[in-house]
């Protein structure tokens, strides 16, 4: 059996995943990363995007994150997630009209608006619900 690390995945509503994994895939605000056994400490902040758990038992367990922060600290790691839910959960059709409702509120919008950040990260999130067939990376 491979070398794991505990792996904790927490939303305000509660603990989602508090368990053993093999390896962390996720997106932070540069792109994706990686986090293994014997990881070095570091925390970032987590876009919008799928965070992929492959389990000591070789399989996966994925969550679609709204965003959030993430910290490796003395072989744990542990997910603060704004909001995390099931790929399977999601509803496409709806996640592309809500995709193209937020490329038109963006696109109205000043970047010197007070919500124009606001606006930008929930448009990240549509779009990560929208393509999230091709953001899964999980063997299906």
């Amino acid at each position: 059996m491979a070398e794991t690390f505990n792996f904790r995945l927490i939303t305000p509503t509660g603990v989602l995943f508090d368990g053993a994994v093999e390896q962390v895939t996720a997106v932070g605000p540069l792109g994706e990363f990686g986090v293994l056994p014997m990881h070095t400490n570091f925390i970032t902040s987590l876009a919008p995007g799928v965070i992929t758990l492959r389990l000591g038992d070789a399989s996966f367990n994925e969550f679609l994150l709204a965003g959030g922060l993430a910290e490796v600290k003395d072989g744990v790691m542990t997910a603060l997630a704004v909001e995390a839910e099931a790929p399977g959960a999601v509803d496409r059709a709806r996640a592309a009209v809500e995709a193209t409702t937020a490329e038109h509120r963006l696109a109205a919008m000043s970047m010197f608006d007070p919500e124009y950040e606001e606006a930008e990260q929930a448009l990240r999130l549509a779009r990560a619900r929208a393509q999230i067939e091709q953001l899964r990376r999980a063997p299906r």
